[in-house]
């Protein structure tokens, strides 16, 4: 049936007006943005949402303004192990959980998931007095270490949701043909729970790349800084460069854009099928 001649019921019209105004909610702070970026400095704060003369320039000084490439490799540096890390941590905890019987397991699994009701400001000053006295202060590592033990509640949740609608006659007829546990998870389990792993990836890739809390607290040097934190570099003390501020910010934002649009197909199926299984 044609778009034009298929009648839409009220819920239906109602239910696309308020996904156009969703989309427009968050669009418009996206379109000022990009637009502000190609403005000039005394342009900014006209009335105009268009710019009169659009400087692409803005985008090649902004880069050059700031140390943009050596932040760029601060932020892989600490977003590749992180990713690796809570990928594999996180489907490994997962595996246990749906696959293992052991005393308590339903009670610790609860208390996992009563974590992601605790803050991350109670555990912000604790948590920084654990690295001083480590010496990680002013390194990578607190950014990334953390990654390899569990990789976070929800990341487990999820794995764990998709991993208990696996069959277990996979796991058993491994055993006949004489794996251990280690050699199911990798060949088995792993490859068949890219949809919640991918999932997990995006999530992962997305809080590092536009992390800036982690880094502020832990980076003092400014060669270590992560893009996010970078950003702060055009705000001066008495005034802030705006259009090469937001030329930055559009930068930092393509590759994690780039990213979702590519891979959005698994993040939904990942989530979807997650979110299905029961227990």
């Amino acid at each position: 049936m044609n778009l034009a001649t298929k009648r839409f019921s009220p819920a239906q019209i109602l239910s696309l007006l308020i996904l156009i105004a969703g989309a427009a909610v968050v669009l418009v702070p996206l379109l000022w943005t990009f637009f502000t970026s190609l403005k000039t400095p005394a342009e900014v704060f006209k009335d105009n949402f268009f710019p009169e003369k659009w400087l692409w320039s803005n985008y090649s000084d902004a880069v050059q303004a700031i140390p943009f490439f050596n932040f760029l490799l601060n932020t892989l540096t600490i977003l590749v192990p992180v990713l690796i890390g809570t990928v594999f941590s996180s489907a490994l905890c997962a595996y246990g959980f749906a696959r293992f019987r052991f005393k308590g397991k339903k009670t610790l699994f609860l208390v996992l998931l009563a974590t992601m009701m605790l803050p991350s400001q109670v555990t912000m000053i604790p948590m920084f007095i654990m690295f001083k006295e480590a010496g990680w202060v002013d390194t990578f590592l607190p950014l990334i270490v953390p990654a390899f033990f569990g990789g976070g509640a929800f990341n487990i949740f999820l794995i764990r949701q998709f991993i208990r609608g696996i069959p277990r006659d996979l796991d058993e007829s491994a055993f006949v043909d004489g794996a251990n546990r280690l050699q199911i998870f990798i060949r088995i389990i792993l490859p068949l729970s890219m949809p919640p792993l991918i999932a997990v990836s995006i999530f992962t890739f997305m809080g590092v790349w536009n992390d800036f809390q982690g880094p502020l607290i832990y980076l003092n040097s400014n060669e270590k800084y992560t893009l996010a934190l970078g950003l702060s570099m055009f705000k001066g003390l008495y005034n802030v460069e705006w259009n090469m501020l937001m030329a930055a910010t559009i930068l930092v934002m393509l590759p994690a854009l780039i990213v979702f649009f590519a891979v959005q197909k698994y993040f939904i199926e990942g989530i979807s099928i997650s979110s299905a299984v029961k227990g």
